[in-house]
């Protein structure tokens, strides 16, 4: 207690940011940076990030102040010999130094959650920092090659990993995997000097590393197998939504028209899977030779604008019908290649459909 006691008299000593010039000097490490560096970029990722969420014009001018300074108190004597005091020790000293407490907070709260199924981030603030810092420390360890292998988690990146995907979800946040990476990527490209040890790399890896997280979390909530497997193949789609899409399709599986229904939609993705979409664009109506294709098209593009998933899946129910007569008079792989690809590319706005889904080729409905 008096080392305690000396240390947070002394702390006390040095300003805020006195101790943030000296972090400059801190690797967190050599194939990466140091933490001051790893402060600039999370902030970087916070602005970005409450852009997109539409955050409030204080919470922002807070989250940039937290990014400004939260790692600080690692530094500090007294986290030097209590190591299990970083984050509490910084908040105890933000407020001491007169900084906002929603800023002082985050600070403590970015650590969030210290373990598997822990305590979440309860401020707003606090919790996109929390995500951006994991974030960063993920992709700068992998794009340095230093990716988790077998029991191998040195530097805790899955229990990272599945701190984000939890604050993600818990504050309904329409983050995707991709959107992330795509994120950091252009923050590399923006601020080189910041990432010339880290240039994003090891891509698939990451996106693979991160969706696991998220197949973990719907295992924990009793999702079926296929199910997950289904709704966690499309990176894209934001995590909320993932959950959203894998509720709706446990709670159908058991309905009289979802086999039809499903078996519809995946007979036209795995036609797709066969071809090169990406020649196929718009649809021309007049290539059209039979009622069919006319009634497939109409039906499509008189969907009524959706507002959720569950409209959307019931959307799709209605379209068993129609896909089903189109297959039967419609030869797709015709041989005259204009109306082939005209046909593919109807094929391919159906699909662009079902995304929200995921692949539905995966669901078991045997």
């Amino acid at each position: 207690l008096e080392d305690a006691a000396f240390f947070y008299a002394e702390d006390q000593k040095t300003s805020v940011v006195e101790y943030v010039a000296k972090l400059k000097k801190v690797m967190l490490h050599d194939k990466i940076g140091t933490l001051f560096e790893k402060m600039q970029r999370v902030g970087y990722l916070t602005a970005a990030l409450a852009d997109q969420l539409g955050f409030a014009a204080q919470s922002k001018q807070q989250l940039a102040r937290a990014a400004q300074i939260y790692k600080f108190d690692l530094v500090t004597g007294m986290v030097g010999e209590f190591a299990e005091l970083q984050g509490v020790m910084g908040e105890k000293y933000a407020l001491l130094q007169g900084e906002d407490p929603l800023v002082a907070a985050a600070i403590r709260e970015h650590y969030l959650p210290i373990e598997a199924g822990g305590k979440l981030p309860q401020t707003k603030v606090g919790a996109l920092l929390a995500l951006a810092d994991k974030l960063d420390s993920i992709t700068s360890f992998f794009a340095a090659g230093m990716i988790p292998s077998g029991s191998n988690d040195p530097y805790a990146l899955r229990r990272q990993a599945a701190g984000l995907v939890r604050i993600a979800l818990a504050f309904n946040w329409p983050v995707s995997i991709t959107g992330l990476q795509q994120l950091t990527a252009q923050l590399a490209q923006k601020h080189p000097e910041l990432y010339q040890k880290i240039k994003p790399a090891h891509q698939a890896e990451l996106t693979s590393f991160l969706m696991d997280r998220m197949q973990q979390q719907l295992e924990n909530n009793k999702f079926d197998f296929d199910v997950i497997a289904t709704v966690t193949a499309t990176p894209q789609n934001p995590l909320i939504g993932i959950v959203h899409a894998a509720k709706i399709l446990q709670h159908h599986r058991n309905d009289p028209d979802f086999k039809e229904t499903i078996e519809a939609a995946s007979r036209v993705l795995r036609l797709l899977l066969k071809v090169d979409q990406a020649q196929l664009t718009q649809v021309d109506p007049a290539l059209f030779e039979n009622e069919s294709e006319k009634e497939l098209e109409q039906a499509v593009t008189t969907l009524k604008p959706i507002q959720n998933l569950q409209q959307l899946y019931q959307q799709l129910q209605t379209l068993q019908k129609p896909i089903a007569e189109y297959f039967d008079q419609t030869m797709i792989m015709t041989k005259d290649l204009r109306i082939r690809n005209n046909r593919l590319a109807q094929l391919k706005q159906l699909a662009a459909l079902f995304e929200p889904f995921g692949d539905l080729t995966l669901l078991n409905v045997k």
